[in-house]
C-alpha cells in the first residue's frame, strides 16, 4: 500500500485545502440518511454506489443511480436522501470551465444553442475512462493529498476527459441548466444575486451601471434581471416548501413578503396552489415554467 510522503509539508502548506468547501470531496451515506448540499458553485456529483434521490428547485424525489454522474447548478440547495449506502465524489466548477484551451464552454451554447433547453436535468453514464480517474482521484484524497493546486489540476482533467469521451451532444444536454454565451457574466451573477436586495445592487455587486447591466443580462438571459430574478426566487421557495419542515411563516419572513396572506397568494400566483397543498403533494411534479 503507498503511503503519502513528506506530509508535513503537505499540510502546512497555504495551498492546502483545510476549508469547510474544497473543490472536490469523497463522501460516504448511509441507508436512510438524509443530507443537504448546499451549491454556491455549480458541482458534479458522481455517484460511484448505491442509489439516491435528490430534490431541488422544481425538481422532486428524482432517481439518481449508481455509476451515473448529474451536474448540480450554482445558487441551488438540494436535499439528498440516501437509499442504499452510496459512494460519492462531488466536484465544484469553483472556476470558468474550459475542456481545453480551444473549447471553452460556451462552445456548446454556439453548437446547439437552436435546441438548447435550460430546464433539462441530464444524468451521464460513467465509462472506463471516468470511472478509473475516480478511483484514482479517490484513494488520493484518502491518503490526504488535499491541496488545492492539485484538485485545480484534477478538475482540469476531469473536464479534458469529458471532452475527449463524450459526445458534444451529451455534453450540451448535461451542461444545459447553466449553458448561455457568456459563462463569465453569468458566474457573477450567480455569485452575487442572493447578496443583492433589488437589480440596482446587484449591478454595483457586478460593477456594471443598471443601464449596462440589464443590457448585458437581457442578452446574456434572455429575459430582463427582474423576471429571471423571480423565477430563482420561487425556485427556493418551492424547495423550502417542499423539502423542509419550516413553517410557512418562517419562510415568508426568510423571503421578506410583507405577511402570510402575501405568501399564499405569490404561491397561488405562481404555482397553482397555496403552501399548504404543495407541501401536502411533495411527489407531484409541479415545474415552474
Amino acid at each position: 500500500m503507498m503511503e503519502l510522503l513528506n506530509k508535513e509539508e503537505h499540510l502546512n502548506c497555504y495551498l492546502y485545502d483545510n476549508n469547510n468547501d474544497p473543490m472536490i470531496k469523497h463522501i460516504t451515506k448511509h441507508k436512510g440518511e438524509t443530507f443537504v448540499m448546499n451549491g454556491v458553485h455549480s458541482q458534479i456529483i458522481f455517484l460511484m454506489k448505491g442509489t439516491l434521490t435528490f430534490s431541488y428547485a422544481e425538481y422532486l424525489n428524482k432517481t439518481f443511480d449508481e455509476q451515473t454522474f448529474l451536474l448540480f447548478p450554482h445558487s441551488n440547495k438540494c436535499r439528498i436522501i440516501v437509499k442504499e449506502d452510496s459512494d460519492i465524489i462531488t466536484v465544484n466548477l469553483h472556476s470558468r470551465v474550459n475542456f481545453c484551451n480551444h473549447f471553452p464552454l460556451e462552445m456548446l451554447y454556439k453548437l446547439n444553442k437552436k435546441t438548447k433547453d435550460n430546464e433539462s436535468n441530464f444524468p451521464l453514464k460513467m465509462n472506463e475512462m471516468i470511472h478509473d480517474f475516480l478511483n484514482c482521484l479517490t484513494k488520493s484524497i484518502e491518503d490526504g493529498l488535499k491541496c488545492a493546486y492539485f484538485h485545480d489540476l484534477k478538475q482540469k482533467e476531469l473536464l479534458f476527459y469529458l471532452r475527449a469521451y463524450y459526445s458534444k451532444k451529451d455534453l450540451f444536454d448535461f451542461f444545459a441548466q447553466i449553458l448561455n454565451n457568456d459563462i463569465t457574466f453569468s458566474e457573477l451573477v450567480y455569485k452575487n444575486f442572493n447578496k443583492a436586495k433589488n437589480i440596482s445592487e446587484l449591478a454595483s455587486l457586478t460593477n456594471y451601471s443598471i443601464s449596462g447591466f440589464k443590457k448585458r443580462f437581457l442578452k446574456v438571459f434572455g429575459v430582463p434581471p427582474y423576471t429571471w430574478i423571480a423565477k430563482e426566487k420561487a425556485k427556493k421557495i418551492y424547495h423550502e416548501i417542499n423539502c423542509t419542515q419550516k413553517s410557512f411563516k418562517e419562510i415568508s419572513m426568510e423571503f421578506e413578503f410583507s405577511s402570510p396572506a402575501h405568501f399564499d397568494k405569490f404561491c397561488k400566483k405562481l404555482f397553482g396552489m397555496s403552501p399548504g397543498v404543495i407541501r401536502d403533494n411533495t411527489k407531484l411534479n409541479v415545474f415552474i415554467n
